[in-house]
């Protein structure tokens, strides 16, 4: 796992690549992490969505109820991982910080 990795960073992997580090965490970790995260996040991730996952996840985030800091926190997290985990498996396309040499 790397500390360099934020949540945001989902934001730099194309909708495949998006969508195999999504399926990594359960439904409710997803809720969670997206609950926590500011709106344009939100939304630049929908987009790599195809539309009626965006609709629905969407929908999904604005009827869950209110998480705290902690439960966002463990939440993406978990979506870190994953992604830092597919990434090191070559499975996706980014560059864990880690993993560079200086």
């Amino acid at each position: 796992m790397s500390d360099l990795v934020a949540f945001e960073d989902l934001g730099d992997l194309d909708g495949t690549d998006l969508r195999a580090v999504l399926g990594q965490v359960s439904r409710e970790q997803l809720l969670e992490a997206l609950c926590g995260t500011a709106p344009g996040v939100r939304r630049l991730l929908f987009t790599k969505l195809s539309t009626a996952s965006a609709v629905e996840l969407e929908a999904q985030v604005n009827a869950h109820a209110s998480v705290s800091f902690e439960t966002v926190q463990t939440a993406q997290r978990a979506v870190v991982d994953a992604l830092c985990r597919l990434s090191r498996a070559g499975q996706v396309a980014f560059d864990d910080p880690e993993d560079m040499v200086a």
